[in-house]
C-alpha cells in the first residue's frame, strides 16, 4: 500500500454523509490532504504511510515536511482541527496538537495506533457528532 491508496481505502468507506475533499494543490505548499466537514465541524487530516522498520527501537521517519508542519501549526493556532495520519500495515498513529513534532519508534508507533476503522469513526464522530 501507499498514501495514496491508503486515502482511498478512507474515503472508500466514508458515510456519504462526511463531505471529503481530496485537497490537490499546486501553488500553495503544505496543505493538507484531505479536509472533511460536517455539522459538528470541519477536519484537515495530512496523510503520510510508512513502512515501520524491524527493529522496534528504530525512530519512524514519517517525511512531514517543513510547509507542512507550518501549515499544521498555524491552523491549530487559528483554532482550527487539525491532524496527521501516519497509516501502516499494522493500524493508524493518529498525531495531534503538535505531536507531529514527536520523534516515535517502531514500537511506539505500534502501540499508539489505532485500527483503520477506529480512525474512520474518529472523522465521522468529529464531523458528524
Amino acid at each position: 500500500m501507499n498514501e495514496h491508496s491508503f486515502v482511498k481505502s478512507v474515503h472508500r468507506v466514508l458515510p456519504s454523509s462526511v463531505y471529503r475533499w481530496k485537497i490537490h494543490d499546486t501553488y500553495t505548499g503544505g496543505v493538507p490532504d484531505a479536509l472533511y466537514c460536517g455539522p459538528k465541524g470541519l477536519l484537515f487530516v495530512e496523510y503520510k504511510w510508512v513502512t515501520l522498520p524491524k527493529r522496534s527501537t528504530t525512530l519512524v521517519k514519517f517525511g512531514i515536511s517543513k510547509l507542512q508542519l507550518e501549515w499544521l501549526d498555524r491552523f491549530e493556532m487559528y483554532g482550527q482541527h487539525v491532524m496527521v495520519a501516519i497509516g501502516h500495515s499494522l493500524g493508524v498513529l493518529i498525531l495531534v496538537k503538535g505531536q507531529w513534532h514527536s520523534s516515535f519508534s517502531s514500537a511506539k508507533v505500534i502501540e499508539l495506533s489505532v485500527s483503520r476503522k477506529e480512525f474512520i469513526d474518529g472523522i465521522v464522530s468529529h464531523t458528524q457528532g
